[in-house]
Order: C-alpha cells, then sequence, then structure tokens
C-alpha cells in the first residue's frame, strides 16, 4: 500500500496563485482528485495565501488542509462552478437570492446549491482541518449573492471538520445531511450576513460529535433536525429515506445567536410511516455554554399534528442563559435535568421502540428490543417490548416520565416471563426501585402495580430481570395512570417569551 501523497496546491503542476484574485479552483480540484486516484492524502493550501475558488469536490480518504493564515474564498464568478458527475464534473450556474420557490416555506437556495466544500454521496474518511479561513463572497445586494452552505454533504461516513474559522457567509454553515460516524470540533462560525446564518444542520445523522466549537450565529447555532421527505430536496441531497438521529454528543462548545437558538431540535418528521425511522434517540449535551435552547414543533410542510420521538436526553454541567418554552412542550422520554414527558407513549409498541429505552445486558442490543407486526398485520397483540438473555446480566425496557410528588398512580400492563420478570419504577439518577412487582406466569396476564410519588421528579417505569435467570420476559398494552397536581414553577421565571431557570443554586 503506498503511503499518503501530500500536496502543496502551490506546487507545480497544479500552480495555484493564492493571490486572493486569480480563480484556483482548477488547480484545488486536481490535486485532490489526485490525491484521491494515489489512494488518499494531504492536499494543503498554503499558509498566507488566499485561494480564490467556486465549489470543490471532496473525496474519500483526502484531507483539504488549511495551513496558519490560509484562506479559501468563495468566488463571484458564476461561470467556474461545477457539479460532480460520475467521477468527472459537468458546469452549472449557482442560483442567486434567497429563496428558489415562493410556493414552498422557507425555500432557501442553499438548499439546491452545491456546497463550496462538497463531499458526495458515499464519500469517507475525509477531512477539512487546519488553521485557516472559509470566507464566503462579498456582495451588497442580497439578491445577487450566490448563497451557498461552506461545508455540506450527504450520506457521507467517518469525516472530521476542525479547527478552521468559517465567516462572512449567509446561509448555514455547515449542512450534514444523513450521514454517521463524523466529527466536527473546535469551529469557529460567526459573521453571517444576508441570510438565516445558522451554524450547524444535523439532519437526520447519527454517532456525530460537535466538540469545542465557537459560534455566534445569525439564526439557529447547532440543531438536531429530524426530516421526512422535505419538499426543499434537490440534486444533491434529499430526506426521503430517513435514518434516526441516534448518539449525538454536544459539549464544551459556547453556542450564540443573534436570535433563535444556541441549541434545539427541528422535529418535521412525523409523515413518516415508521417513526422508528425519524426519532431522535440518546443524545448527551455537557459542558456548554448556550445562550438559548428551545425545539421546532410546528412543521410547515404537513397538515399531520405531532412530531417524531424523543428518548433518552442527558444534560450535564451546561450554562444555558435562556430556555423557550417549547423545550417544556415537547414530549420527551428520559431526560435529565428538566421534567421527562408525564405520561406513558406507545404502549403497545406499534411504533417499534419509540419512546422506550434499552439497558442491555452482556450480549449486548440483542438482549432487549421491540417486536414489532408485519406490515400487513394491522393486529398489534403481537408487537411487544421484551428482554433476554437473562443470564448474562441485567436487562430492562423502560420510558422515563415526570412524575409530582404525592401522585398516586397506577402502571399497568400485561407481561408474560419464560422465567421471571419484574415491572419497576424508580428515580431517574438511581437509587432503589420506589415500586415493584415480581411476575412468573408463562402466558400473557395483566398486572396493576400501585404507588405514590416520593418526591417530584423523572422515574423510570418498565420491565427488568428481577430475578429471573434465563428466559425472555416480555411486555405489551402498558398504560400509567396518575393525578396531576399544578406544575411546580418556583425556580422558572417567564421572560419575554423564554424561560430562565436554576439549578445547583446558579442561573
Amino acid at each position: 500500500m503506498n503511503d499518503p501523497v501530500f500536496i502543496h496546491v502551490t506546487d507545480a503542476p497544479y500552480a495555484a496563485k493564492g493571490d486572493g484574485k486569480t480563480e484556483d479552483r482548477a488547480a484545488i480540484q486536481r490535486a485532490i482528485d489526485d490525491a484521491y486516484a494515489a489512494g488518499g492524502g494531504t492536499v494543503a493550501l498554503t499558509a498566507e495565501k488566499t485561494f480564490v475558488s467556486a465549489g470543490l469536490v471532496l473525496r474519500s480518504g483526502v484531507t483539504l488542509f488549511f495551513e496558519d493564515g490560509a484562506c479559501l474564498q468563495q468566488s463571484g464568478d458564476d461561470t467556474a462552478y461545477v457539479r460532480p458527475v460520475g467521477d468527472g464534473y459537468e458546469p452549472y450556474v449557482p442560483a442567486k437570492g434567497h429563496n428558489f420557490s415562493p410556493a414552498i416555506k422557507w425555500s432557501h437556495n442553499w438548499y439546491h446549491n452545491y456546497p463550496l466544500i462538497f463531499a458526495p454521496e458515499g464519500a469517507h474518511d475525509f477531512a477539512v482541518k487546519g488553521s485557516g479561513t472559509i470566507r464566503m463572497m462579498d456582495c451588497e445586494d442580497p439578491e445577487q449573492l450566490m448563497k451557498i452552505c461552506p461545508v455540506g454533504f450527504y450520506r457521507c461516513h467517518h469525516f472530521e471538520i476542525a479547527d478552521v474559522h468559517i465567516c462572512n457567509y449567509h446561509s448555514y454553515a455547515v449542512m450534514p445531511f444523513t450521514c454517521h460516524h463524523g466529527v466536527f470540533r473546535n469551529l469557529k462560525i460567526d459573521h453571517w450576513s444576508h441570510g438565516n446564518g445558522d451554524g450547524i444542520c444535523l439532519m437526520n445523522s447519527r454517532h456525530i460529535r460537535i466538540t469545542g466549537c465557537d459560534m455566534y450565529t445569525g439564526d439557529d447555532a447547532v440543531y438536531i433536525f429530524s426530516s421526512y421527505r422535505d419538499p426543499r430536496r434537490s440534486e444533491w441531497w434529499n430526506s426521503d429515506d430517513p435514518q434516526p438521529s441516534v448518539d449525538i454528543e454536544v459539549d464544551h462548545n459556547r453556542l450564540r445567536t443573534n436570535h433563535c437558538k444556541g441549541f434545539g431540535m427541528i422535529l418535521w418528521g412525523i409523515n413518516c410511516e415508521d417513526l422508528e425511522k425519524v426519532e431522535v434517540r440518546d443524545v448527551y449535551v455537557h459542558d456548554n455554554d448556550i445562550e438559548t435552547m428551545g425545539n421546532w414543533l410546528y412543521n410547515p410542510y404537513t397538515d399531520k399534528a405531532g412530531y417524531p420521538p424523543v428518548t433518552s436526553v442527558r444534560f450535564e454541567n451546561n450554562v444555558i442563559h435562556g430556555i423557550e418554552i417549547n423545550f417544556f412542550e415537547t414530549h420527551i422520554s428520559d431526560m435529565n435535568r428538566f421534567p421527562s414527558m408525564r405520561q406513558m407513549l406507545n404502549g403497545r409498541f406499534e411504533d417499534g421502540r419509540c419512546f422506550w429505552a434499552m439497558k442491555y445486558n452482556a450480549a449486548g442490543e440483542r438482549s432487549a428490543g421491540v417486536v414489532r407486526r408485519s406490515s400487513d398485520d394491522m393486529d398489534i397483540s403481537n408487537c411487544y417490548g421484551y428482554i433476554r438473555d437473562l443470564d448474562q446480566g441485567d436487562a430492562a425496557i423502560y420510558q422515563g416520565v415526570y412524575l409530582e410528588a404525592g401522585a398516586k398512580c397506577m402502571l399497568r400492563a400485561e407481561v408474560q416471563a419464560e422465567d421471571a420478570g419484574r415491572l419497576f419504577v424508580r428515580p431517574l439518577e438511581g437509587g432503589d426501585n420506589i415500586a415493584q412487582l415480581d411476575f412468573d406466569n408463562a402466558e400473557w396476564e395483566e398486572k396493576l402495580l400501585g404507588f405514590t410519588a416520593p418526591f417530584s421528579g423523572n422515574y423510570h417505569v418498565g420491565l427488568e430481570r428481577g430475578n429471573a435467570k434465563t428466559g425472555e420476559t416480555r411486555i405489551n398494552y402498558v398504560v400509567l395512570g396518575h393525578h396531576e397536581s399544578a406544575f411546580d414553577c418556583d425556580d422558572v421565571i417567564f421572560d419575554r417569551g423564554k424561560v430562565l431557570f436554576k439549578y445547583d443554586g446558579q442561573q
């Protein structure tokens, strides 16, 4: 196997000028293509030079590296742009102005224009790194701007975008759509102009980390976007075949915004026939400074009410200066720091694992899950949750709900056990069960577990191994009934449509 190549774009035979005037796209693209053909490597933008360029196509195994002070400046020449066709390219002229269709709300042109740095579908093991700047074009007339996302890609995996500064942009700064296994590290994003100016739009993506970034954006800074059949689809992306947003970590960032949200979720996938494909699950937000937080629940592209499920959201060690009320209006299962949803949902499992969190034992993901009906079987009696491989340790399937102190509750569920099982209620932060019911019936039976919540807070409610040693234990038709008193908001201050909150003695 050949060693990775290292190419300076100013060296022969590429001879990019980097003088801030000459169109260098062809030279840089040739260097990227040669590195790809050689099996991968690094293409370096030379220190302290400004490279004017139209759109670039990044390839698998290639790192576009900004040396100190290097700048990639978006070209204002609309004849210099190309789009990928197979392994080659063809010319195209990006649309100018803000929106491409008056019939579609928020039909921003950067959804249709190819990103300035674009990785095509299937690209993997690529990176954009270094201590330089991506600067978008200057133009006083916003209708003459080619509004292009600085960095974007679709259905790519195993990538890193790190250390660069994105500025003077007039679209979303970074658009990773339907991607997995990526890292966004130490990005600086600021100075938006003539546009929404969002930061990182993370649509239908999984196994993603956003860490160490400093953003001051014109709109939302970081958001998790659940989307299905978005009508703004274009030649380079769509959300017609979505994937869930799973395993997202957002940590050690400073997220500020001119207006809107520093961090939040856009939950627009309700039209999907299989909600498990559009759910948001396993989100870990910690050690951030977030100006404001909230969720988008209104979907302008459907008349169907509701939004996709959100499950297992952890907040730790954040400074959050304000929260929009829509955050508290969102049904979120198994969330710490803030109240989880108040009722258990999807108790018949007709929507798969949605709203249900899993605890796995040594057998891994196979030890807890959901059996779903077939597409042509309308009898949901064969849908149930299960835990198995109980000889390999504890497993559980549960939801996280908020209960108020003194609430008198009744958990009703149909259960079945090959050996044994246990219905349980336990504080989210751990400790002993506040209520439990062991059973060992081999046939489906309805069980009732009554209890009183000892304090106001979030609880895990569901099925665990209990005394079982072997076999599989099943649960179905789960209902939690309880009396709700008024929500205690002593530590929440409503201010101009937002909510300020206090925890650990600090605001």
